[in-house]
Protein backbone atom coordinates (compact mmCIF):
# COMPACT_ATOMS: atom_id res chain seq x y z
CA UNK A 1 0.00 0.00 0.00
CA UNK A 2 1.56 3.42 -1.33
CA UNK A 3 1.61 6.19 1.49
CA UNK A 4 -0.39 9.43 0.93
CA UNK A 5 2.29 11.88 1.05
CA UNK A 6 0.62 15.29 2.07
CA UNK A 7 -2.95 17.23 2.54
CA UNK A 8 -3.93 17.48 -1.46
CA UNK A 9 -3.50 14.28 -2.04
CA UNK A 10 -5.53 13.38 0.97
CA UNK A 11 -8.29 15.44 -0.48
CA UNK A 12 -7.73 14.07 -3.78
CA UNK A 13 -8.47 10.43 -2.40
CA UNK A 14 -11.51 11.51 0.33
CA UNK A 15 -12.99 13.01 -2.85
CA UNK A 16 -12.57 9.60 -4.39
CA UNK A 17 -13.78 7.63 -1.47
CA UNK A 18 -17.00 9.74 -1.25
CA UNK A 19 -17.69 9.83 -5.17
CA UNK A 20 -17.70 6.20 -5.00
CA UNK A 21 -19.81 5.57 -1.62
CA UNK A 22 -22.38 8.49 -3.67
CA UNK A 23 -22.12 6.85 -6.96
CA UNK A 24 -22.07 3.10 -6.35
CA UNK A 25 -22.06 1.92 -2.73
CA UNK A 26 -25.10 4.14 -1.68
CA UNK A 27 -27.30 2.88 -4.40
CA UNK A 28 -26.34 -0.42 -4.60
CA UNK A 29 -27.03 -0.84 -0.85
CA UNK A 30 -30.29 0.86 -1.39
CA UNK A 31 -31.10 -1.46 -4.03
CA UNK A 32 -30.34 -4.59 -2.00
CA UNK A 33 -32.16 -3.79 1.31
CA UNK A 34 -35.44 -2.63 -1.27
CA UNK A 35 -34.92 -6.47 -1.99
CA UNK A 36 -34.26 -8.04 0.80
CA UNK A 37 -35.57 -6.11 3.54
CA UNK A 38 -38.64 -4.23 1.93
CA UNK A 39 -41.34 -4.15 4.66
CA UNK A 40 -42.09 -2.22 8.60
CA UNK A 41 -38.85 -3.13 9.70
CA UNK A 42 -36.71 -0.94 7.47
CA UNK A 43 -36.25 2.07 9.06
CA UNK A 44 -35.03 -0.32 12.04
CA UNK A 45 -32.29 -1.58 9.72
CA UNK A 46 -31.89 1.76 8.57
CA UNK A 47 -31.09 3.04 11.82
CA UNK A 48 -28.75 0.33 12.99
CA UNK A 49 -26.49 0.31 9.56
CA UNK A 50 -22.95 1.42 11.18
CA UNK A 51 -21.22 -1.53 9.44
CA UNK A 52 -21.63 0.30 6.05
CA UNK A 53 -20.40 3.68 7.31
CA UNK A 54 -17.42 1.44 8.52
CA UNK A 55 -16.67 -0.37 5.58
CA UNK A 56 -17.27 2.06 3.07
CA UNK A 57 -16.27 5.33 4.44
CA UNK A 58 -14.40 5.19 7.70
CA UNK A 59 -12.15 1.96 6.95
CA UNK A 60 -10.90 3.88 3.43
CA UNK A 61 -10.70 7.86 5.21
CA UNK A 62 -8.44 6.00 7.79
CA UNK A 63 -6.51 3.94 4.96
CA UNK A 64 -5.79 6.95 3.05
CA UNK A 65 -4.94 8.64 6.79
CA UNK A 66 -1.94 6.00 6.21
CA UNK A 67 -3.63 3.91 9.08
CA UNK A 68 -3.02 0.48 7.72
CA UNK A 69 -4.90 -2.68 8.36
CA UNK A 70 -3.04 -5.12 5.97
CA UNK A 71 -3.77 -9.03 5.74
CA UNK A 72 -0.34 -9.71 4.88
CA UNK A 73 2.70 -9.93 7.30
CA UNK A 74 4.70 -8.98 4.03
CA UNK A 75 2.65 -5.53 3.33
CA UNK A 76 3.80 -4.61 6.38
CA UNK A 77 2.45 -5.14 10.17
CA UNK A 78 -0.91 -3.36 11.15
CA UNK A 79 -1.12 -0.53 13.43
CA UNK A 80 -4.82 -0.09 12.89
CA UNK A 81 -6.35 -2.72 14.47
CA UNK A 82 -10.39 -3.40 14.16
CA UNK A 83 -12.86 -4.63 17.15
CA UNK A 84 -9.85 -5.09 19.85
CA UNK A 85 -10.44 -6.12 22.99
CA UNK A 86 -9.67 -4.53 26.26
CA UNK A 87 -10.71 -4.50 29.89
CA UNK A 88 -13.09 -2.21 30.48
CA UNK A 89 -11.31 0.33 33.86
CA UNK A 90 -15.14 1.23 34.74
CA UNK A 91 -16.72 -2.10 34.30
CA UNK A 92 -14.37 -4.41 34.63
CA UNK A 93 -15.24 -6.29 31.51
CA UNK A 94 -13.99 -7.02 28.15
CA UNK A 95 -15.21 -4.30 26.05
CA UNK A 96 -14.42 -3.48 22.00
CA UNK A 97 -12.41 -0.28 20.24
CA UNK A 98 -13.97 0.16 16.91
CA UNK A 99 -10.58 0.60 15.65
CA UNK A 100 -7.57 0.87 17.80
CA UNK A 101 -4.31 2.50 16.44
CA UNK A 102 -1.03 1.09 17.86
CA UNK A 103 2.49 2.09 17.84
CA UNK A 104 4.45 -0.93 15.93
CA UNK A 105 7.36 -1.17 18.36
CA UNK A 106 5.23 -0.96 21.35
CA UNK A 107 2.06 -1.82 21.16
CA UNK A 108 1.62 1.93 22.67
CA UNK A 109 -2.09 3.47 21.86
CA UNK A 110 -1.91 6.18 19.54
CA UNK A 111 -5.59 6.56 18.15
CA UNK A 112 -8.98 5.16 19.51
CA UNK A 113 -12.23 5.80 16.58
CA UNK A 114 -15.52 5.31 17.42
CA UNK A 115 -18.07 4.84 15.24
CA UNK A 116 -22.10 5.50 15.04
CA UNK A 117 -24.89 4.55 12.88
CA UNK A 118 -25.17 7.05 9.46
CA UNK A 119 -28.35 8.76 11.06
CA UNK A 120 -27.15 9.37 14.31
CA UNK A 121 -27.36 14.03 14.80
CA UNK A 122 -24.28 15.73 16.25
CA UNK A 123 -24.72 16.72 19.94
CA UNK A 124 -26.85 19.60 21.08
CA UNK A 125 -27.25 21.59 24.31
CA UNK A 126 -30.15 21.35 26.69
CA UNK A 127 -29.21 25.13 26.62
CA UNK A 128 -28.13 27.27 24.00
CA UNK A 129 -24.07 26.99 23.24
CA UNK A 130 -21.94 28.40 20.19
CA UNK A 131 -20.48 26.10 18.70
CA UNK A 132 -20.17 22.05 18.60
CA UNK A 133 -17.05 21.61 20.32
CA UNK A 134 -18.46 24.15 23.55
CA UNK A 135 -21.19 21.49 23.91
CA UNK A 136 -18.91 18.74 23.72
CA UNK A 137 -16.66 20.21 26.36
CA UNK A 138 -20.45 20.82 28.40
CA UNK A 139 -20.54 16.85 27.93
CA UNK A 140 -17.59 15.88 29.47
CA UNK A 141 -17.85 17.96 32.67
CA UNK A 142 -21.11 16.23 33.05
CA UNK A 143 -23.60 18.98 31.84
CA UNK A 144 -26.99 16.63 30.47
CA UNK A 145 -26.94 17.32 26.91
CA UNK A 146 -30.17 17.34 24.95
CA UNK A 147 -29.92 13.28 23.62
CA UNK A 148 -28.60 11.23 26.49
CA UNK A 149 -26.83 8.84 24.61
CA UNK A 150 -24.39 11.85 23.40
CA UNK A 151 -23.53 11.33 27.06
CA UNK A 152 -23.41 7.89 27.54
CA UNK A 153 -21.17 7.60 24.46
CA UNK A 154 -18.63 10.57 26.01
CA UNK A 155 -18.49 8.49 29.04
CA UNK A 156 -17.83 5.78 26.99
CA UNK A 157 -14.82 7.47 25.19
CA UNK A 158 -13.41 8.05 28.53
CA UNK A 159 -13.56 4.66 29.45
CA UNK A 160 -11.94 3.68 27.11
CA UNK A 161 -8.98 6.41 27.10
CA UNK A 162 -8.67 5.25 30.68
CA UNK A 163 -8.86 1.83 30.01
CA UNK A 164 -6.05 1.72 27.32
CA UNK A 165 -4.38 4.19 29.80
CA UNK A 166 -4.47 1.48 32.94
CA UNK A 167 -3.56 -1.74 30.59
CA UNK A 168 0.18 0.34 29.19
CA UNK A 169 0.65 3.54 31.49
CA UNK A 170 0.29 5.22 28.27
CA UNK A 171 -2.93 8.07 27.22
CA UNK A 172 -3.85 7.59 23.17
CA UNK A 173 -2.99 10.91 21.29
CA UNK A 174 -6.00 11.25 19.44
CA UNK A 175 -9.05 10.60 19.99
CA UNK A 176 -12.26 10.19 17.33
CA UNK A 177 -16.19 9.18 17.07
CA UNK A 178 -17.67 9.21 13.38
CA UNK A 179 -20.69 8.24 11.82
CA UNK A 180 -19.13 8.52 8.24
CA UNK A 181 -20.23 11.97 7.37
CA UNK A 182 -19.56 14.30 10.56
CA UNK A 183 -16.53 13.68 12.19
CA UNK A 184 -15.13 15.14 16.23
CA UNK A 185 -11.45 14.76 17.11
CA UNK A 186 -9.85 14.97 20.34
CA UNK A 187 -6.91 16.12 20.16
CA UNK A 188 -6.02 15.69 23.95
CA UNK A 189 -7.62 12.75 25.36
CA UNK A 190 -5.86 13.49 28.58
CA UNK A 191 -7.45 16.98 28.83
CA UNK A 192 -11.27 15.54 27.68
CA UNK A 193 -11.27 11.91 29.37
CA UNK A 194 -9.41 11.81 32.32
CA UNK A 195 -10.82 12.85 35.87
CA UNK A 196 -8.52 15.67 36.69
CA UNK A 197 -8.87 16.67 33.32
CA UNK A 198 -10.46 20.24 32.30
CA UNK A 199 -12.03 19.90 28.37
CA UNK A 200 -10.83 23.14 26.18
CA UNK A 201 -13.47 23.44 23.31
CA UNK A 202 -10.60 24.68 21.17
CA UNK A 203 -8.77 21.35 21.46
CA UNK A 204 -12.07 19.53 20.18
CA UNK A 205 -12.44 20.03 16.43
CA UNK A 206 -15.87 19.15 14.68
CA UNK A 207 -16.37 18.41 11.10
CA UNK A 208 -20.09 18.47 10.68
CA UNK A 209 -20.12 16.87 7.25
CA UNK A 210 -18.09 15.41 4.26
CA UNK A 211 -18.07 18.59 2.51
CA UNK A 212 -16.76 20.03 5.86
CA UNK A 213 -13.87 16.79 6.14
CA UNK A 214 -13.13 17.77 2.18
CA UNK A 215 -13.01 21.66 2.83
CA UNK A 216 -10.75 21.27 6.34
CA UNK A 217 -8.88 18.08 4.75
CA UNK A 218 -5.28 20.03 5.41
CA UNK A 219 -6.46 19.87 9.48
CA UNK A 220 -7.26 16.22 9.28
CA UNK A 221 -4.20 15.60 8.11
CA UNK A 222 -2.26 17.43 10.10
CA UNK A 223 -3.80 16.00 13.40
CA UNK A 224 -4.38 12.66 11.97
CA UNK A 225 -2.42 11.42 9.51
CA UNK A 226 -0.24 8.23 11.01
CA UNK A 227 3.02 9.41 11.06
CA UNK A 228 2.16 13.11 12.21
CA UNK A 229 -0.17 11.36 15.14
CA UNK A 230 3.08 9.05 16.10
CA UNK A 231 5.49 11.94 16.17
CA UNK A 232 7.58 11.00 13.68
CA UNK A 233 9.32 13.66 11.66
CA UNK A 234 8.64 12.48 7.87
CA UNK A 235 11.66 12.38 5.39
CA UNK A 236 10.68 14.90 2.37
CA UNK A 237 10.93 11.92 -0.47
CA UNK A 238 12.17 13.71 -3.75
CA UNK A 239 13.12 12.60 -7.18
CA UNK A 240 16.68 14.53 -8.50
CA UNK A 241 15.09 16.64 -11.20
CA UNK A 242 12.35 18.38 -7.77
CA UNK A 243 14.87 19.49 -6.09
CA UNK A 244 15.04 22.80 -7.60
CA UNK A 245 11.19 22.78 -7.09
CA UNK A 246 11.58 22.10 -3.45
CA UNK A 247 14.72 23.31 -2.00
CA UNK A 248 17.19 26.76 -3.03
CA UNK A 249 20.90 24.99 -3.79
CA UNK A 250 22.19 27.39 -1.92
CA UNK A 251 20.39 26.24 0.60
CA UNK A 252 22.08 22.79 1.14
CA UNK A 253 24.61 22.14 3.91
CA UNK A 254 25.12 18.84 3.77
CA UNK A 255 25.04 15.35 1.81
CA UNK A 256 25.20 11.75 2.66
CA UNK A 257 25.29 8.58 1.06
CA UNK A 258 22.61 6.02 2.51
CA UNK A 259 20.47 3.12 1.06
CA UNK A 260 17.06 1.72 0.98
CA UNK A 261 16.84 -1.38 2.36
CA UNK A 262 14.44 -4.38 2.00
CA UNK A 263 14.68 -7.76 4.32
CA UNK A 264 12.64 -10.65 2.92
CA UNK A 265 12.15 -13.82 4.55
CA UNK A 266 11.90 -15.94 0.96
CA UNK A 267 10.20 -19.41 1.78
CA UNK A 268 11.80 -22.61 0.56
CA UNK A 269 10.19 -25.89 -0.48
CA UNK A 270 12.64 -27.98 1.78
CA UNK A 271 14.11 -26.27 5.03
CA UNK A 272 14.01 -23.10 6.86
CA UNK A 273 13.43 -19.12 4.78
CA UNK A 274 16.13 -18.00 3.52
CA UNK A 275 16.45 -14.45 4.50
CA UNK A 276 17.03 -11.85 1.01
CA UNK A 277 18.34 -8.24 1.56
CA UNK A 278 17.76 -5.87 -1.31
CA UNK A 279 19.02 -2.76 -1.45
CA UNK A 280 18.58 0.95 -3.77
CA UNK A 281 21.40 4.03 -3.21
CA UNK A 282 19.52 6.54 -1.97
CA UNK A 283 21.23 10.64 -0.77
CA UNK A 284 20.17 12.25 1.81
CA UNK A 285 20.02 16.17 1.93
CA UNK A 286 19.93 18.79 4.50
CA UNK A 287 19.02 21.94 4.20
CA UNK A 288 21.09 24.93 6.90
CA UNK A 289 17.40 24.82 8.68
CA UNK A 290 17.48 21.21 9.66
CA UNK A 291 15.08 19.66 7.61
CA UNK A 292 16.58 16.26 5.41
CA UNK A 293 15.60 15.13 2.18
CA UNK A 294 15.63 11.63 0.80
CA UNK A 295 16.89 11.71 -2.94
CA UNK A 296 15.86 8.34 -4.27
CA UNK A 297 15.69 7.46 -8.15
CA UNK A 298 12.69 5.43 -8.74
CA UNK A 299 12.60 6.03 -12.67
CA UNK A 300 15.43 3.84 -12.12
CA UNK A 301 13.71 0.47 -10.64
CA UNK A 302 17.30 -1.25 -10.34
CA UNK A 303 17.34 -3.35 -7.30
CA UNK A 304 20.59 -4.62 -6.05
CA UNK A 305 20.42 -8.26 -3.92
CA UNK A 306 23.34 -9.40 -1.80
CA UNK A 307 24.53 -12.06 -3.12
CA UNK A 308 24.23 -15.58 -1.15
CA UNK A 309 27.86 -16.27 -3.10
CA UNK A 310 30.83 -14.67 -1.14
CA UNK A 311 32.98 -14.71 -4.43
CA UNK A 312 29.86 -12.49 -5.48
CA UNK A 313 30.10 -9.52 -3.36
CA UNK A 314 32.85 -7.72 -4.86
CA UNK A 315 31.18 -7.03 -7.69
CA UNK A 316 27.68 -6.33 -5.83
CA UNK A 317 29.79 -3.91 -3.66
CA UNK A 318 30.83 -2.50 -7.21
CA UNK A 319 27.61 -1.96 -8.86
CA UNK A 320 26.08 -0.54 -5.72
CA UNK A 321 29.23 1.88 -5.49
CA UNK A 322 28.44 3.02 -8.79
CA UNK A 323 24.54 3.95 -8.78
CA UNK A 324 25.31 5.61 -5.39
CA UNK A 325 28.16 7.55 -6.98
CA UNK A 326 25.97 8.23 -10.18
CA UNK A 327 22.78 9.51 -8.25
CA UNK A 328 25.24 12.07 -6.27
CA UNK A 329 26.58 13.20 -9.65
CA UNK A 330 22.80 13.65 -10.58
CA UNK A 331 22.37 15.49 -7.51
CA UNK A 332 25.11 17.26 -7.46
CA UNK A 333 24.20 19.10 -11.30
CA UNK A 334 21.07 20.29 -9.10
CA UNK A 335 23.31 22.00 -6.31
CA UNK A 336 25.51 25.24 -7.32
CA UNK A 337 28.39 24.07 -5.28
CA UNK A 338 28.82 20.52 -5.39
CA UNK A 339 29.33 18.95 -1.74
CA UNK A 340 30.98 15.96 -0.76
CA UNK A 341 29.63 13.25 1.54
CA UNK A 342 29.68 13.56 5.21
CA UNK A 343 31.41 10.96 7.43
CA UNK A 344 28.75 8.78 9.63
CA UNK A 345 30.99 9.23 12.26
CA UNK A 346 30.70 13.01 12.05
CA UNK A 347 27.01 12.51 11.57
CA UNK A 348 26.68 11.32 14.87
CA UNK A 349 28.86 13.29 16.78
CA UNK A 350 25.90 16.24 16.11
CA UNK A 351 22.99 15.32 18.43
CA UNK A 352 21.02 18.12 17.26
CA UNK A 353 21.42 16.45 13.21
CA UNK A 354 21.12 12.91 14.85
CA UNK A 355 18.22 13.84 15.99
CA UNK A 356 15.92 14.16 13.16
CA UNK A 357 17.96 11.34 10.69
CA UNK A 358 18.70 8.48 13.29
CA UNK A 359 21.70 6.27 11.51
CA UNK A 360 18.45 3.42 10.58
CA UNK A 361 14.80 4.33 10.23
CA UNK A 362 11.88 1.78 10.03
CA UNK A 363 9.81 3.03 7.08
CA UNK A 364 8.01 -0.40 6.72
CA UNK A 365 7.82 -3.91 7.98
CA UNK A 366 11.02 -4.92 7.37
CA UNK A 367 11.94 -1.99 4.96
CA UNK A 368 14.35 0.48 6.53
CA UNK A 369 16.75 4.12 5.40
CA UNK A 370 20.26 3.38 6.64
CA UNK A 371 22.59 6.30 6.38
CA UNK A 372 25.92 5.41 4.94
CA UNK A 373 27.32 8.91 5.39
CA UNK A 374 30.65 9.01 2.81
CA UNK A 375 30.53 5.16 2.24
CA UNK A 376 27.85 3.56 -0.36
CA UNK A 377 26.83 0.25 1.68
CA UNK A 378 26.47 -0.34 5.21
CA UNK A 379 29.09 -3.72 4.67
CA UNK A 380 32.70 -3.04 4.33
CA UNK A 381 34.17 -4.10 1.34
CA UNK A 382 36.43 -6.46 3.79
CA UNK A 383 36.43 -6.68 7.29
CA UNK A 384 38.98 -4.73 9.02
CA UNK A 385 40.55 -7.87 10.96
CA UNK A 386 39.54 -10.17 8.08
CA UNK A 387 41.53 -13.06 9.96
CA UNK A 388 40.25 -12.58 13.09
CA UNK A 389 39.17 -16.60 14.71
CA UNK A 390 35.49 -15.33 16.24
CA UNK A 391 34.36 -15.29 12.64
CA UNK A 392 34.27 -18.91 13.40
CA UNK A 393 31.91 -20.22 15.86
CA UNK A 394 34.12 -23.79 16.45
CA UNK A 395 37.42 -21.40 17.28
CA UNK A 396 35.15 -19.42 19.96
CA UNK A 397 34.26 -22.60 21.49
CA UNK A 398 37.69 -23.46 22.13
CA UNK A 399 38.43 -20.27 23.85
CA UNK A 400 35.20 -20.18 26.07
CA UNK A 401 32.99 -17.68 24.00
CA UNK A 402 30.51 -19.37 21.57
CA UNK A 403 27.35 -17.50 20.95
CA UNK A 404 24.13 -18.72 21.61
CA UNK A 405 22.17 -20.81 19.78
CA UNK A 406 24.80 -22.93 18.50
CA UNK A 407 26.66 -22.17 15.13
CA UNK A 408 24.91 -20.79 12.25
CA UNK A 409 25.62 -23.02 9.46
CA UNK A 410 23.33 -21.27 7.21
CA UNK A 411 21.87 -18.53 6.04
CA UNK A 412 18.91 -17.99 8.62
CA UNK A 413 16.05 -15.49 9.27
CA UNK A 414 15.78 -16.51 12.91
CA UNK A 415 17.50 -15.48 14.01
CA UNK A 416 18.70 -13.10 11.32
CA UNK A 417 22.23 -13.82 9.91
CA UNK A 418 22.75 -13.42 6.77
CA UNK A 419 26.40 -14.84 6.53
CA UNK A 420 27.36 -17.99 8.67
CA UNK A 421 30.00 -19.41 10.73
CA UNK A 422 33.50 -19.13 8.87
CA UNK A 423 32.78 -16.21 6.41
CA UNK A 424 34.61 -13.14 6.92
CA UNK A 425 31.22 -11.18 7.34
CA UNK A 426 30.40 -13.26 10.29
CA UNK A 427 30.81 -13.13 14.21
CA UNK A 428 30.51 -15.91 16.17
CA UNK A 429 31.80 -14.09 19.00
CA UNK A 430 29.50 -14.47 22.97
CA UNK A 431 30.07 -11.11 24.20
CA UNK A 432 29.70 -9.42 20.95
CA UNK A 433 26.22 -11.17 20.66
CA UNK A 434 25.00 -10.82 23.94
CA UNK A 435 26.24 -6.71 23.82
CA UNK A 436 24.42 -5.72 20.29
CA UNK A 437 20.90 -7.58 21.79
CA UNK A 438 20.91 -5.64 25.05
CA UNK A 439 18.49 -3.19 25.84
CA UNK A 440 18.74 0.66 25.33
CA UNK A 441 17.41 1.81 28.31
CA UNK A 442 16.60 5.40 30.24
CA UNK A 443 19.47 4.14 32.64
CA UNK A 444 21.99 3.30 29.89
CA UNK A 445 20.91 5.93 27.42
CA UNK A 446 24.18 8.24 28.17
CA UNK A 447 26.37 4.58 28.20
CA UNK A 448 24.75 4.18 24.44
CA UNK A 449 26.07 6.73 23.41
CA UNK A 450 23.61 8.11 20.31
CA UNK A 451 21.24 5.41 19.27
CA UNK A 452 18.58 5.14 16.08
CA UNK A 453 16.59 1.88 18.18
CA UNK A 454 14.09 3.38 21.37
CA UNK A 455 14.13 2.63 24.43
CA UNK A 456 13.93 -1.06 25.06
CA UNK A 457 15.10 -1.72 21.77
CA UNK A 458 18.43 -3.25 20.96
CA UNK A 459 21.72 -1.58 21.10
CA UNK A 460 23.20 -2.69 17.88
CA UNK A 461 21.91 -0.12 15.36
CA UNK A 462 21.46 -2.88 12.23
CA UNK A 463 19.90 -5.53 14.88
CA UNK A 464 16.40 -5.60 13.22
CA UNK A 465 17.65 -7.04 9.72
CA UNK A 466 21.22 -8.49 11.08
CA UNK A 467 22.46 -10.30 14.36
CA UNK A 468 25.37 -11.80 14.16
CA UNK A 469 27.63 -9.38 11.45
CA UNK A 470 30.91 -8.77 12.47
CA UNK A 471 31.12 -5.52 14.08
CA UNK A 472 34.80 -4.74 11.92
CA UNK A 473 32.71 -5.11 8.86
CA UNK A 474 30.21 -2.99 9.47
CA UNK A 475 29.82 0.57 8.58
CA UNK A 476 28.77 1.68 11.91
CA UNK A 477 30.99 -0.10 13.67
CA UNK A 478 33.62 2.90 13.70
CA UNK A 479 30.61 4.76 15.51
CA UNK A 480 29.49 1.86 17.85
CA UNK A 481 33.06 1.34 19.16
CA UNK A 482 32.76 5.15 20.76
CA UNK A 483 29.71 3.80 23.08
CA UNK A 484 31.43 4.15 26.50
CA UNK A 485 29.26 0.53 27.31
CA UNK A 486 30.24 -1.47 23.97
CA UNK A 487 33.57 -3.05 23.99
CA UNK A 488 35.23 -5.85 21.42
CA UNK A 489 37.05 -8.44 22.21
CA UNK A 490 39.84 -7.52 19.12
CA UNK A 491 40.13 -4.06 21.08
CA UNK A 492 42.04 -6.04 23.98
CA UNK A 493 45.83 -5.31 24.21
CA UNK A 494 46.39 -9.27 23.46
CA UNK A 495 44.47 -9.29 20.33
CA UNK A 496 47.85 -10.31 18.07
CA UNK A 497 48.29 -13.55 20.17
CA UNK A 498 44.72 -14.11 19.89
CA UNK A 499 45.14 -13.90 16.43
CA UNK A 500 47.66 -16.79 16.39
CA UNK A 501 45.26 -19.01 17.58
Amino acid sequence: MSRIRNADEFRLKFREIRGKYERIFGPRIAEIRRKYASGPERDLIDRNLEMHARVYIVNALLAALNWRMDSFPEDGLPNLIPEAPVRSADRKSIRFFDYLGLENETDAPLLIVETKRPDTPLPQAQTPAATYSEVLARGLRGKPLKKKEWNDWLEDLGDYVRSAYEGTQRIPRRVVITNGDWLILFLDPSDAFLEDGDPDPNRILVFTSRDDIERRCTEIFRHLEHQNVLGETPLHELEPAQIPFYLNPEEIDQVMHGLHLLYIEQPKIYGDKDPVIKVVPIIFLRSRYGAWFRVENRLNENEYELPHDSNALAKHFKEVEQAAKGLLDEVNRYLKNPRQPTFLSEHYEDEGNFETLPGVIEIGHDEFLVVTGNRTHYLLPEPMIPKCPFHDWMKCKQQGVPSDPGPILSRSTSPRSFFVSGEIYHCAHRDVSSAKASRITTANREQCGLRSGQEGQAFCEIWRFEQYLCCRACVFGEVCIKAPAFRLPCDKDNWFEKEKL
